[in-house]
């Protein structure tokens, strides 16, 4: 029996992983000269998740994700406040199942934006069960800040469009 040598053909990557990469690429550079202050791990998924097919769902998923990462803030920042000023553990069993139901009931009844609940309790519990080394006000704007640039860097990049679209294939098949 003869092994018949098949030729892989490998496809080029397409737009949308090319933007991907250059997306990362530019918050991890934004987040090294940060100080400190924007975290790459957030800001690589925040890119990851900004890039979709097209510009109009780009830019429609960064507004979601904005919007619903500043309602998630304010909350959580409201309840880190109260949990730390209390300093007592129990109150935090109140306190955090209260702070969900107000973004629950928030975006799906106040505002009637369902798709920013799961993002918004993300960054709540972010703010709120995560024990940063000092509590302070700077760490729930840390995360802020984390999907907003990230947001706006995978906008602009995906934004961008080349006129010669073959200048982004690697491989020409033939």
């Amino acid at each position: 029996m003869k092994k018949v040598k098949e030729k892989v053909k490998f496809k080029a990557p397409g737009l949308r992983i090319i933007k991907t990469i250059i997306s990362i690429f530019i918050v991890l550079i934004i987040s090294k000269f940060s100080k400190g202050l924007l975290t790459p791990y957030d800001m690589v998924v925040v890119a990851i998740l900004a890039i979709q097919g097209d510009v109009a769902e780009s830019l429609k998923e960064v507004r979601n994700r904005i919007s619903s990462t500043i309602i998630g803030g304010i909350i959580g920042t409201i309840v880190m406040s109260i949990m730390y000023i209390s300093e007592s553990n129990l109150i935090d069993l109140v306190l955090i199942p209260l702070g969900v139901f107000l973004i629950l009931y928030f975006c799906s009844k106040l505002i009637g934006k369902s798709e920013f609940i799961i993002i918004a309790c993300y960054v709540f519990l972010a703010i709120t069960l995560d024990e940063p080394a000092e509590i302070s006000w700077l760490y729930p704007i840390k995360i802020m800040a984390n999907t907003i640039v990230a947001s706006i860097v995978a906008m602009t990049v995906n934004l961008y469009t080349p006129k010669d679209k073959s200048m982004v294939k690697v491989v020409k098949e033939k």
